[in-house]
């Protein structure tokens, strides 16, 4: 089953995106957060799932906060400052859910000095992995990509395979990855995912899979 916090979150980063296609100006692509939450509220969301959500997706980078410093004058004539604060989908979030861009740029690791790293490399999305696993890393992130554009699978059954494939490509960060996990994680993904245009890239990942899973 997704994680009913992840299917938030894609509303919230779908709406903002959907706000910067039709912003004619970088100031109107942001929203406020009263403007989201009642944007969201139809699909049934409360403020504090949408305050809750959009705080995460702003520490992992999916959007952006944008602070406006404003000064205005009390009645009694003096000036005071307030802040606007305002969301909009950040560059990160718009290559999610843009798929590959020609701007496109990954960050490497900025948080791990992996020349200090024996047996690990670093592949074409910049995730570090252990050398060992480098050809199965870039079948998954392939997979990924496959698996967002094929239209025979819904958005709830794309988001979980997703989040089932980043959990995977973290195992292979480890030296000895943990059998049981990829286990659980490669069936949940195959049963859902073998259809349409991602049926050669789950053969050609099992074959890499299976001496993992031994």
């Amino acid at each position: 089953m997704p994680n009913p916090s992840d299917i938030i979150r894609d509303a919230i980063l779908r709406h903002l995106h959907s706000v910067h296609r039709k912003a004619r100006s970088p100031r109107s692509a942001s929203i406020l957060v009263s403007e989201l939450a009642r944007a969201l509220k139809p699909l049934g969301y409360k403020q504090q799932d949408i305050a809750g959500n959009l705080d995460y997706l702003v520490q992992k980078g999916w959007v952006r906060e944008v602070v406006e410093q404003r000064r205005f004058t009390t009645p009694r004539g003096t000036t005071q400052s307030a802040e606007r604060i305002t969301y909009k989908i950040s560059d990160t979030g718009i290559d999610r859910l843009e798929a590959a861009s020609t701007y496109q740029r990954s960050a490497v690791a900025p948080h791990i000095n992996i020349t200090n790293i024996r047996g690990v490399t670093v592949v074409g999305d910049g995730n570090v992995v252990n050398t060992t696993f480098a050809d199965l890393s870039r079948v998954l992130s392939e997979m990924k990509q496959a698996v967002l554009n094929e239209p025979q699978l819904n958005d709830n059954q794309k988001l979980d395979v997703v989040a089932d494939i980043d959990s995977l490509e973290a195992q292979l960060q480890k030296p000895e990855p943990q059998k049981s996990i990829i286990q659980a994680l490669w069936s949940g993904i195959e049963k859902v995912a073998a259809v349409g245009g991602v049926i050669d890239l789950i053969r050609r990942a099992s074959e890499l899979i299976q001496p993992l899973m031994k």
